[in-house]
């Protein structure tokens, strides 16, 4: 099922066959930094304080409160009523409430999934020049994986490289297994201009049909890929404007 950039308002609405992918950028005034971070409990603003550099400690800042506002509007509560619990995996999850979420974040930009009762995973990357894509993907990738992307032009490696990554993290965020799952163990080819993926894992077929996933398209500069459990879904994408002050969430509003 195609992905639908039609998501212009929350309003709490989210039937049991959708999910919600909201996108920001996290250039965020730094006069709006500090109303931001008083939405986030004792423990993130702990969490905040660990950080030594400011931009890193602003980006965690900006998408916690981003994850916050949307949660609260699905919830009908205040930003600051969301309370979260860690699972067995390490994975966040809603102490109350039937939905599920995956919050991912890279230099400059959050992205956030949000479905009622499916197993959900997201991932975000900004596409970087610092890595030998081949050589990460001998080490990380499964065979079938580290010959597709032999097989792209090399001008287009780092991007493929990014489009892979993404998808298989989409996968193990979604599982919630963390790296107890190895990245060898299943595949995932992109293949240009489609935005369905198939997952593949090796020998277990029908572990396979139980999940659907796709590549996001977030901008040129961005690879990103959701993973669901469930099939028959419909995914529908929003840009999140993030405000100068709390309680207006995006300018689509």
């Amino acid at each position: 099922m195609p992905v639908g950039s039609d998501l212009t308002q929350l309003d709490g609405g989210l039937p049991d066959n959708e999910v919600h992918v909201w996108h920001t950028r996290l250039a965020i005034q730094e006069s709006a930094i500090n109303s931001l971070f008083e939405l986030l409990d004792a423990d993130e603003k702990h969490r905040a304080s660990r950080f030594k550099f400011p931009d890193s400690r602003n980006q965690f800042v900006v998408s916690r409160a981003f994850l916050r506002q949307a949660l609260g509007r699905y919830l009908h509560i205040d930003a600051r009523d969301v309370r979260f619990r860690t699972s067995a995996h390490g994975k966040p999850e809603l102490l109350e409430g039937n939905l599920r979420f995956n919050l991912s974040h890279t230099e400059g930009a959050a992205v956030i999934a949000i479905n009622r009762s499916r197993r959900v995973g997201i991932d975000v990357e900004a596409v970087r020049d610092n890595i030998d894509p081949i050589e990460l993907a001998d080490r990380f990738f499964s065979r079938q994986e580290a010959e597709w992307l032999r097989s792209q032009p090399t001008a287009q490696r780092l991007s493929a490289f990014f489009a892979c990554w993404t998808a298989k993290e989409s996968y193990v965020k979604a599982c919630g297994g963390g790296l107890s799952i190895p990245l060898s163990e299943f595949g995932v080819v992109p293949h240009s201009g489609a935005a369905e993926l198939q997952l593949e894992i090796y020998g277990r077929p029908e572990d396979s049909r139980r999940w659907s996933m796709w590549q996001l398209d977030l901008g040129s500069d961005l690879r990103s890929a959701l993973a669901v459990e469930g099939e028959s879904l419909t995914v529908r994408v929003g840009r999140w404007s993030f405000p100068m002050l709390e309680g207006s969430v995006s300018s689509a509003l």
